[in-house]
This record gives structure tokens, sequence and C-alpha cells, in this order.
């Protein structure tokens, strides 16, 4: 069970991960360049996984897909 700080953590975690995306970015793009990034944060790729598949315009559209999940 996550505890409230390590929730409140994440969006702050994926929006410096996401901040480094060149857009507009289709979702498979968006996950391999999250995971060439070296940044493997279990949550965050899961997340993405669960995107609609489609074109993204900017880190803060996905984080609101994001959310939305």
């Amino acid at each position: 069970m996550e505890t409230g700080s390590s929730a409140q953590a994440a969006p702050a975690e994926m929006q410096k991960v996401l901040k480094n995306v060149n857009y507009p970015v289709k979702k498979g793009e968006l996950i391999a360049h999250v995971r060439k990034s070296g940044a493997m944060n279990i949550m965050l790729l899961q997340k993405l996984g669960m995107l609609k598949d489609k074109e993204y315009a900017s880190a803060d559209e996905v984080l609101e897909a994001i959310i939305r999940i």
C-alpha cells in the first residue's frame, strides 16, 4: 500500500521524466523514450501502458491522461 508522501511525489517524478520527450509523440514512442532514458519507474511505465493509443501533444496532456486512469 502506498503512503501519501510517495503517492504525492510520483507526479513530480513523472513530470521530470516526461519533460524531456520531444512532442508530439505517440504512445509507443513515449514508452520507448522513458525506457531509454533510464527512468525505470515501474508505476510510470504501467500507467503509460494503460494510456490510449494516440499522439500526445505535451507532457501536460500525458499527465492529465495518467491522472484519469
